[in-house]
């Protein structure tokens, strides 16, 4: 096992917490928590793997990712079930770890999904291997939004594709620079990370019309 699959399994458990919690917020039941966590966790993948024509998409020739989202999915719904006096009483103390395993997934699957497209296509494209970056890490909760009856976060919270861009031109350039694999991908991460958080904190938004 790679670093890179250790990131990947990282991710998904982090995204698939989320989806479940997005989930369970909509009034979902145990199918359709455990539905949405899988389609956070694994949507960016899918989708990266049909623009690159890996077909069928990884996460039905490794069901260990499925699996993965499914376990923390339920571990989530489980909690919530059991304890929804004290779930619902710290929603807030919730929504802030949400975010922190949101801006955790978005940072391990825009670093994930440039090396499996590097693995593809080399460093010779770099605005393919950003988007496709970017498509991985934002895929996933865009299909959850869609499904939950929402606007996508990636069209309206605080530096979220961004934040993503902005780590994934980071990792191009340090790969180019010649900085061993590893420690780009954890700068980059860390960019990616730092700017999603910094953004929650700080209130950074990105211009829009007022209504």
């Amino acid at each position: 096992m790679t670093y890179i699959d250790v990131f990947e399994y990282i991710g998904v458990a982090a995204f698939a917490i989320c989806g479940a919690m997005a989930g369970i917020d909509r009034g979902a039941d145990i199918f359709g928590v455990l539905f949405v966590a899988v389609i956070t966790a694994l949507g960016g993948g899918v989708i990266r793997d049909m623009m690159l024509g890996h077909l069928p998409p990884r996460m039905f020739s490794s069901f260990a990712y499925i699996g993965v989202a499914i376990f923390f999915g339920l571990l989530v719904f489980l909690d919530a079930y059991i304890r929804t006096e004290k779930y619902r009483k710290h929603q807030a103390e919730l929504d802030s770890l949400v975010n922190i395993f949101d801006a955790l997934g978005l940072a391990v699957f825009t670093v994930t999904g440039m090396d499996i497209a590097i693995a593809q296509c080399a460093l010779e494209n770099p605005v393919l291997l950003v988007l496709l970056g970017m498509t991985t890490g934002v895929g996933g909760g865009m299909v959850r939004d869609v499904l939950i009856d929402v606007m996508p976060a990636v069209l309206r919270k605080r530096i979220y594709a961004v934040a993503s861009m902005a780590g994934g031109i980071v990792y191009y350039v340090l790969l180019r620079l010649g900085v061993a694999g590893f420690l780009s991908a954890i700068v980059a991460m860390a960019v990616i990370f730092t700017l999603r958080i910094l953004a929650t904190v700080y209130k950074w938004n990105l211009p829009k019309v007022k209504q």
